[in-house]
């Protein structure tokens, strides 16, 4: 099977762009600032926020974790792109971008505090929800650069090298839970503090040219209904942008199904205490990150010489496959690890070119960061509904593989499975003047 370009019909063929390549001071920056944002957003849904609810309520442990997960990934669903909408009509001497990049940063380290102090479920709720505004204000934004200021020709490898970024991030995260897994408050503030500290080396790399107040883009009406509009998109005059995000929203769906119960599925299936459990999510998120970082990385520069996108993405959905169902009959700790591998050179190949993909497919127009602020909630959604729907799974009878009578984790990861197939079937879908085919 070979990738060939597709040739745009002789009336409504895009414009070529002729932009010269970003500067490398750019690219630094751009995969710096993902790389904090990553590091201070992920390691409380590693582990560091499984470990707070086991001190606040461990009787109730999973459904008090699925009341905080769903919480913030409800912040994220709604603010990125509120935040992303805002950001288009920005104006003043420093950017569009920049501002809301430092201050998202900077913003994240009080929520921090909230979190690291909190003694009640209701507080670790405002903490979190407080974290994920924080942070997907930076995150809007800094998605809306790559497609502001990095030509085509270089999106598909920057978009590896950021997908490569947001997966590093997890890193130092997961080193702090192994060496301190009983500092929760450590683990909540450290990753806050070098992030407001990275927030200056942000504003010092991402300059970017004033917008004047009566500039086209940003004199357009901020007012309610834009904001409410800036959460919704036609699919009906968007079809291919419509399927990326289908196919990101249900490989999020699968990942997020076992992410957040990954220490819960431990201590059941492998007879594991708190803290040995802690220790090897903590080995096995660094394969997994391995993993992420060297398939990001590696199958982005292949899509930016070869356009195979679609190859990507149907290797990316059998691989995710696949992961689930070693997790289904897994009961050790060997096939754990091979899982792990499995699902991280997986979900590594389709972050390789997810970003790539749909700034092709999203509508022209000026909202650059609004439309990835909807593309992003096919990321956050599924944080929010599969905790929700992961107690039903687990549920559904005694798990037929571990000794559980009441977490069923074969039904769980079943579920995984189902989705990431559905995800590969609708690649055949995407088809838009700007891709390449088969």
């Amino acid at each position: 099977m070979t990738e060939t370009l597709l040739e745009a019909p002789a009336t409504g063929t895009p414009a070529p762009d002729v932009r010269p390549a970003a500067p490398r001071r750019l690219l630094v920056a751009l995969i710096i600032s993902e790389l904090l944002i990553t590091f201070a957003l992920a390691t409380p849904i590693v582990a560091t926020l499984s470990l707070k609810v086991q001190e606040i309520a461990p009787d109730r442990k999973e459904q008090v974790l699925a009341t905080v997960m769903a919480v913030g990934s409800i912040a994220a669903l709604l603010l990125n792109p509120v935040f992303g909408h805002l950001s288009d009509r920005t104006t003043g001497r420093f950017g569009r971008r920049r501002p809301w990049i430092t201050g998202g940063l900077l913003a994240g380290l009080p929520a921090a505090a909230v979190m690291a102090t909190a003694h009640s479920t209701a507080q670790l709720v405002i903490g979190w929800f407080l974290a994920q505004a924080a942070y997907n204000a930076a995150l809007a934004a800094l998605s809306a650069v790559i497609a502001d200021r990095v030509p085509p020709h270089q999106q598909a490898t920057m978009s590896g090298l950021f997908g490569a970024a947001g997966f590093a991030g997890v890193v130092p995260g997961l080193v702090l839970v192994g060496l301190i897994p009983g500092s929760t408050t450590a683990l909540f503030v450290i990753p806050s503090v070098i992030g407001a500290l990275g927030a200056v080396l942000a504003w010092s790399l991402l300059r970017e040219p004033a917008i004047r107040p009566g500039a086209a883009r940003a004199a357009r009406t901020v007012n309610l209904r834009s904001v409410l509009g800036s959460l919704l998109f036609d699919p009906r005059t968007s079809p291919a942008f419509t399927v990326v995000w289908c196919q990101r929203f249900l490989l999020q769906f699968s990942n997020a199904l076992i992410g957040a119960y990954g220490l819960y599925f431990l201590m059941a299936r492998l007879d594991l205490s708190v803290a040995e459990a802690a220790g090897l999510v903590s080995a096995t998120g660094l394969v997994s990150l391995a993993g992420n970082v060297l398939a990001a990385a590696v199958f982005g520069r292949v899509a930016s010489r070869t356009g195979a996108y679609r190859l990507l993405v149907v290797a990316s959905g059998v691989l995710m496959t696949s992961a689930m169902v070693i997790k289904m009959f897994s009961a050790s700790v060997w096939p754990v690890y091979l899982a792990t591998t499995v699902a991280a050179v997986g979900l590594g190949a389709f972050y390789a070119v997810d970003l790539a993909l749909v700034l092709r497919v999203m509508p022209d127009g000026g909202d650059a960061a609004r439309y990835l602020g909807v593309f992003n909630i096919a990321k956050a959604l599924p944080q929010t509904l599969a905790p929700v729907l992961a107690p039903a799974l687990l549920a559904l009878g005694s798990d037929p593989v571990g000794a559980s009578a009441d977490q069923n984790y074969f039904a769980l990861f079943l579920g995984g499975a189902v989705a990431a197939l559905l995800a590969t079937a609708l690649t055949p879908l995407i088809r838009h003047p700007k891709l390449v085919r088969d």
